[in-house]
């Protein structure tokens, strides 16, 4: 008998950490935070280190992989990832103890033992752990993100991971029709709702980008370091706009691992010239340039919590000509989210006059592609819903009992499935 346990993810979004359990042996499918309203990190339910066979990290997103590192002491499991999730991992780990250090288990040295012990996977190799066979799947989420399927007492578990069937400018759909799974442990962020087509969430914001700058402002682009900035950079890079384009914080960094791991980027071309014609802030006089003529300027941190995006917010938020264009999802208790509820930022309550609208750039699957991938799995008899609010689940779960006849389970973290 194998056992399905819910360490984190569950009934929650975000915080992934899913084990497989089969005579006493585990394999670790992610180990990620959340942060708490003071920026404290919330980690999963704890998992001896001597009892795995092995950790898979899907892709290098904090709630994805912020604990992995605490299970590095003098116990070092093997862990497994693509090469481009290990190398980003590094810096997001890195950011992380520089933020966070004094409420971390882990320093990094810590997070050099991990990568350094991490074994690279490739999509569609096989490698097996003790009683664990596991395959990585393109999930479609950013570059180098994977779906992880694992077979073990005759039986097949397809951990989805968070997970996208859209072609973005980064990447392409999620690629798993056709495989064959008794249980789909599958994300559920946007279980209640979907998404606009991306042809019109990019023309309309190439369209209010135009606006802005033809009108001699500046437009303020607050973006995850981690895929969601060099998306931004490719659409403006293959639509073209007359005016400069800033790019600030640790985006480069991570543009530039993108760059090394082409492989995993839909067209490589489109990010080099991105890279290449936009102007990368090197310092504070480039910081004070970019914000006084018309232009853009995409900046870390996505939601405006802190980094440069908040030192331009300062900067541009009274001036009616600019815009603050958000491209990322913006959490409850955020300044991003102040904005867009209230109109205003900071504990000054300071007003922004600047024009302000939200895209739905998400790269998370919606309601209708969640539907439609497991309509394309092979022998699916149990689909576990994780990393969503519970209210969406329920609603996800109606849907697919009804429409797909398949047994769904939504098990809040500490609960195990048999399968």
């Amino acid at each position: 008998m194998a056992l399905l346990r819910v360490l984190g993810s569950g009934k929650e979004v975000g915080r992934a950490a899913i084990l497989v359990e089969h005579r006493g042996r585990g394999l670790l499918l992610d180990y990620g935070v959340n942060f708490n309203e003071d920026d404290i990190p919330i980690f999963p339910e704890h998992v001896r280190p001597r009892d795995l066979e092995g950790i898979v990290l899907t892709h290098s997103h904090l709630d994805h992989i912020g604990a992995a590192p605490s299970l590095f002491t003098s116990i070092t499991p093997e862990i497994m990832a693509t090469p481009l999730t290990l190398d980003v991992s590094r810096i997001l780990l890195y950011d992380m103890i520089k933020l966070n250090g004094p409420y971390l288990p882990f320093d990094e040295q810590s997070v050099d033992d991990m990568i350094s012990s991490g074994k690279t996977l490739h999509y569609g190799e096989e490698v097996n752990l003790g009683d664990f066979t596991v395959t990585l799947h393109d999930s479609g989420h950013i570059p180098g993100s994977a779906s992880v399927l694992v077979e073990v007492n005759g039986r097949r578990l397809l951990y989805t991971s968070d997970l996208n069937n859209i072609e973005t400018k980064l990447v392409g759909p999620a690629r798993l029709d056709g495989l064959k799974a008794d249980v789909v442990v599958i994300e559920s962020t946007y279980g209640a709702s979907n998404h606009p087509p991306r042809l019109e969430t990019e023309k309309r914001f190439i369209d209010s980008v135009t606006e802005v700058v033809e009108n001699g402002g500046t437009v303020l682009v607050p973006a995850f370091s981690v895929s969601r900035g060099q998306e931004i950079m490719c659409l403006l890079a293959e639509r073209g706009i007359d005016y400069p384009v800033w790019v600030d914080g640790m985006i480069r960094q991570v543009s530039e691992l993108y760059m090394l791991h082409s492989q995993y980027i839909r067209s490589p071309g489109l990010l080099s010239r991105a890279v290449s014609e936009f102007r990368f802030i090197r310092g504070w006089q480039d910081r004070r340039k970019a914000y006084r003529k018309p232009g853009v300027i995409i900046a870390s941190a996505g939601m405006l919590k802190g980094g440069p995006s908040l030192y331009y917010l300062k900067k541009m938020a009274t001036n009616e000509r600019n815009g603050v264009f958000m491209v990322s999802y913006q959490a409850p208790g955020t300044t991003g989210r102040q904005i867009l509820e209230e109109g205003v930022f900071g504990e000054e309550r300071i007003p922004v006059l600047a024009r302000v609208e939200w895209f739905d750039f998400s790269s998370h699957i919606d309601q209708n592609g969640i539907v439609k991938v497991l309509r394309g799995i092979n022998s699916v008899e149990k689909v576990v819903l994780v990393h969503g609010d519970p209210g969406a689940q329920e609603v996800l779960a109606s849907r697919i009992r009804e429409e797909l006849g398949i047994d769904v389970e939504l098990p809040a973290n500490g609960d195990s499935i048999e399968f």
